[in-house]
């Protein structure tokens, strides 16, 4: 009789003790936002005693879903603005006022005080120099791009390693949960602060990729990223792999074969990375067509001095008309004039050149930006080229885009044999070549400006959003220190009642021996 009281009173205190250990424990991680709260579940089978059925873990793993989902779109918005910010500090503008823009306005500025007074030494030395300066300025923000795009490259291949260290945890932790709840299934199931730590690497993992989680009946976890690349599964995890040269991130098999899914990554820092690299490539783009167009559109009224030579206007097909009249007069072995209408088109004025057999040649050629422009080539540099439309020129920039534009190395050679007479057209000329310049380059800067303004604006909201459910779910599975110290004060009350019970079989024991 004794023993069997005994036995159920010792199992009633062994099952009180762990019941406030799992209210301690409750209190102890008040303060941790990845703990859920557990309550141990006691039921009474009288007359036999009480038993720990279970212990619950308060949680809502559907709104944990919700929490990582937003979590991953603002991690996306953190790294696109991150970039976009330090893209912006490369650019003056935003910081001093002063910048791009001031270099080709110096530029065009002294190419047109060179036109108004085309003998003036100095204004021609003051174009050379303002045209190498414009060049160095582009070139340094072609590098600084450069150096941007590297780094986020090093932070995806990052990024990417603590996706495949996390997968690679959360599918070890699946394997412990199996064994612990096989371990503590007739104690109550105490394992469940083990999920604490799933949950952790849940979030964590949302930070860089955005994923969707399914959980079984004890808590083990498929991951798979939203568009269904599984990520983890049992005992099992996939890894992810990126491809510098193309920006691409690929989803590793199984069986070796890898496949792309830049486009169906949805968030995360990675999401953030692939954009900011996707708007870096359009910042270099239009660097590039700002370089391109200056290559293409501005030239000098040249008449001897170099062997080539542009049509000064350029079309958007070789067959467009011509839209000018006008005579080109050839002074080179002999002398011929050719008169042209503006129903012409560049192939009928360069089939007209090289039949005039006077050292001449052209050919219809595509310019760095797109368009179509006359290349007329001399065979001796002294020979003389005259248009009286003012329609024939040097380029003064060279290259094919912004890897490799320069200054013409003649320049200042061109500059000393000018077509003084054609100086006014071409002051005409530059105003439209300045607008051009301008209108791309603003194009850049408002693009980088308003990129980084509406990732701001859209941050602001999507982080309201996620402070939302994150105080939702804290109220939902969050500890309250109040109500925990209530429980456990309820609890060490049945715990010495307990005791003092055993106290008082111990000394009935002692009692009945001794009346023995």
């Amino acid at each position: 009789m004794f023993g069997a009281s005994f036995g159920v009173i010792f199992q009633s205190l062994e099952i009180f003790r762990k019941s406030i250990d799992i209210r301690n424990r409750n209190i102890l991680n008040a303060n941790n936002p990845d703990y859920a709260q557990e309550d141990p579940v006691i039921k009474s089978f009288a007359p036999y005693g009480i038993a720990l059925e279970t212990i619950e873990r308060v949680r809502s793993f559907h709104f944990v879903g919700q929490r990582n989902a937003q979590l991953s779109l603002v991690s996306s918005l953190d790294e696109k603005i991150k970039n976009n910010s330090r893209v912006e500090d490369l650019f003056q503008e935003f910081t001093q006022g002063l910048g791009g823009l001031e270099y080709i306005n110096g530029f065009f500025s002294s190419y047109q005080d060179l036109m108004k007074d085309p003998t003036n030494e100095g204004a021609r030395s003051k174009l050379v120099n303002s045209a190498g300066s414009l060049v160095s300025y582009l070139k340094d923000r072609k590098r600084n791009l450069d150096s941007v795009s590297n780094s986020i490259d090093y932070s995806m291949r990052q990024y990417i390693d603590k996706v495949n260290t996390i997968t690679k945890k959360l599918a070890k932790l699946n394997q412990e949960i199996l064994t612990l709840y096989a371990q503590t299934y007739s104690r109550g199931q105490d394992y469940k602060n083990i999920l604490d730590e799933r949950d952790r690497l849940l979030r964590e993992l949302s930070e860089y990729i955005n994923i969707r989680a399914q959980e079984d009946d004890i808590g083990r976890i498929r991951v798979e990223t939203s568009k269904g690349f599984v990520l983890v599964e049992d005992k099992f995890n996939w890894e992810l792999s990126y491809d510098g040269a193309n920006k691409w991130v690929f989803w590793k098999s199984k069986d070796g074969t890898q496949v792309n899914i830049s486009n169906e990554i949805s968030g995360g820092r990675i999401r953030g990375l692939l954009d900011s690299h996707a708007d870096l490539q359009d910042y270099q783009n239009r660097l590039d067509q700002l370089a391109k167009k200056l290559i293409s559109e501005v030239k000098v009224p040249v008449r001897t001095g170099t062997t080539e030579y542009y049509w000064t206007l350029n079309y958007a097909n070789p067959t467009d008309p011509l839209e000018v009249s006008g005579s080109l007069t050839l002074q080179g072995s002999s002398t011929v004039v050719i008169n042209y209408n503006s129903t012409d088109t560049l192939t009928d004025l360069a089939n007209a050149i090289n039949a005039s057999g006077v050292g001449f040649s052209a050919n219809v050629i595509t310019n760095p930006d797109g368009t179509y422009t006359l290349q007329i080539i001399s065979s001796d540099p002294s020979y003389i080229i005259e248009d009286s439309q003012g329609m024939v020129g040097t380029r003064v920039f060279q290259g094919v885009g912004i890897g490799d534009i320069s200054v013409d190395s003649n320049l200042y050679l061109y500059l000393s044999n000018l077509d003084y007479s054609k100086a006014d057209e071409f002051n005409d000329f530059s105003r439209s070549w300045w607008d051009h310049s301008k209108d791309i380059y603003q194009g850049l800067t408002n693009s980088i400006a308003t990129n980084l303004n509406e990732y701001k604006r859209q941050s602001d909201i999507e982080s309201a959003v996620l402070n939302s459910i994150e105080a939702k779910l804290q109220e939902l599975q969050g500890v309250s220190i109040d109500k925990e110290f209530m429980e456990i004060f309820q609890l060490q009350k049945s715990y010495q009642a307990l005791a003092k019970v055993v106290s008082a079989l111990d000394e009935l024991l002692q009692t009945t021996l001794n009346m023995v």
